[in-house]
C-alpha cells in the first residue's frame, strides 16, 4: 500500500469516527423516533465503512489511527456547547448538516488530493462519499419537516 493510500483509508476512518461520535452525541437529545431511526441508520453506515476500512487496513498489515485528543474534545465540546443553547430538533438537523457537508468536502478533497490507486480503496471511497451524500440528501428534507 502506497504512502498516499494509506492516507486516504485512515482520513476516512477517522471521518467515520468523528461521524459516529456526533451521531451518538445528537441521538441522546432527539425524542422524534423518525429523526432518531434516520440517524441510527446513518450510523450504522458508517460503522460498515468503518469495519471496511479496518479489513482494508489488516490486509496491508496497516494500522488505522484513531482522531486524537484534541479533535475528539473539540468536537464533542462543540456539540455540547450547540446543544445546550438550543437542543431543537431543527437545530440537531442543521448540525449535522453542516458537518455532513465539513465530512463530504473533506472526502472529495482527500481523493483528489491523495489520488489511490487501489481498487478496493477507490471503491471505498467512492461508497463514503455516496453515504455521506445521501445523509445530506436526507437530512435536507428532514430540515423542511422539523
Amino acid at each position: 500500500m502506497e504512502k498516499n493510500e494509506y492516507l486516504l483509508l485512515n482520513r476516512i476512518y477517522q471521518d467515520c469516527e468523528i461521524g459516529m461520535q456526533s451521531i451518538n452525541k445528537v441521538l441522546k437529545k432527539i425524542k422524534d423516533e423518525n429523526l432518531k431511526k434516520q440517524f441510527e441508520k446513518q450510523y450504522d453506515m458508517y460503522e460498515k465503512v468503518f469495519n471496511r476500512v479496518d479489513a482494508i487496513a489488516m490486509s496491508n498489515n496497516k494500522e488505522v489511527k484513531e482522531n486524537g485528543f484534541f479533535k475528539k474534545f473539540k468536537q464533542t465540546a462543540m456539540i455540547y456547547i450547540s446543544l445546550w443553547t438550543d437542543n431543537s430538533a431543527r437545530h440537531i438537523v442543521e448540525m449535522m448538516i453542516q458537518g455532513t457537508v465539513m465530512g463530504i468536502v473533506d472526502t472529495i478533497k482527500a481523493g483528489k488530493d491523495l489520488k489511490p490507486k487501489d481498487e478496493n480503496l477507490k471503491l471505498l471511497h467512492a461508497d463514503f462519499l455516496k453515504i455521506q451524500e445521501d445523509f445530506y440528501e436526507k437530512l435536507k428534507k428532514q430540515l423542511a419537516k422539523v
